[in-house]
């Protein structure tokens, strides 16, 4: 079974490189890419927050590794530390007593004192000259292992840098993924709200019968107005209406300012 399972995806392997270059094979890249959006669409925006939720938290713990792997670092530059500076201290050392022998070689006697030790010249001469070619092989030394020691300082420092970084930024994508959530909750909301629809008969008939209703009692209303005015005159009338616009001028003035201008009312 498992062999024939491998000829069969490998013969669709062969048969994919064969039309890779032909028409077939552009037709073939265009279904594969509407599929793969299709499944994508398939999966909903809730599945995808707790998928980029877990991503996130998989993130996390591989901060861990990249902890183990600064611990090293520091570990190395603390091992080179303290290479240089025994090396340092040698060489200072070794600087001392060349200089020392070259201040006992001034004296052109057959011996001289170095040390509070009497030597033969020769012997310090010689002595001299070996410990001087070691002295220049360790400066040499000491100056490689001081630009090692930088360059593993640097390193340590973009090291802890990357690492302190890694947090904010997932700390910022977990702040925009929760945004994201909040936003798709209220969209679910809205949405089901907007499925909440008055669209029944009865809830037709009923609006119905209430426009009714409020028809006639605007009618009464109007005929009610239309009977006081008839029984005031035309001068009372507009009295009454320059009167009832004052108020509304005040109103206005004391809502949005002196800016309103008054309307004046003719009959």
């Amino acid at each position: 079974m498992c062999k024939k399972l491998l000829i069969t995806v490998l013969a669709v392997v062969i048969g994919v490189g064969v039309v890779s270059g032909t028409r077939v094979g552009s037709h073939f890249r265009l279904w594969w890419n509407k599929s793969s959006a299709w499944a994508k669409n398939q999966v909903s925006p809730e599945t995808e927050i707790e998928r980029l939720k877990m991503e996130l938290e998989n993130l996390a713990r591989l901060d861990e590794r990249y902890f183990d792997q600064v611990v090293r670092q520091k570990l190395d530059v603390q091992k080179v530390d303290i290479k240089v500076q025994k090396e340092r201290a040698s060489l200072v050392k070794l600087e001392s007593d060349l200089k020392g022998m070259r201040e006992a070689l001034v004296n052109q006697d057959e011996f001289v004192v170095f040390k509070d030790s009497r030597y033969k010249r020769t012997d310090v001469q010689e002595q001299f000259n070996i410990d001087f070619k070691h002295f220049l092989v360790m400066e040499e030394g000491v100056k490689a292992d001081e630009q090692n020691l930088e360059a593993l300082k640097a390193t340590l420092r973009e090291s802890e840098q990357k690492v302190q970084e890694l947090a904010t930024v997932r700390a910022k994508m977990k702040t925009r993924l929760q945004t994201l959530a909040a936003k798709l909750e209220r969209e679910r909301r809205l949405q089901n709200q907007a499925c909440i629809s008055i669209d029944d008969s009865r809830y037709a008939t009923l609006n119905k019968q209430l426009d009714e209703l409020e028809d006639r009692i605007s009618s009464m209303e109007m005929k009610r107005d239309m009977k006081g005015n008839s029984g005031k005159g035309p001068i009372r009338a507009q009295e009454e209406a320059k009167e009832e616009q004052k108020k509304l001028n005040k109103l206005a003035e004391e809502r949005f300012g002196q800016g309103l201008k008054k309307v004046a009312i003719d009959r």
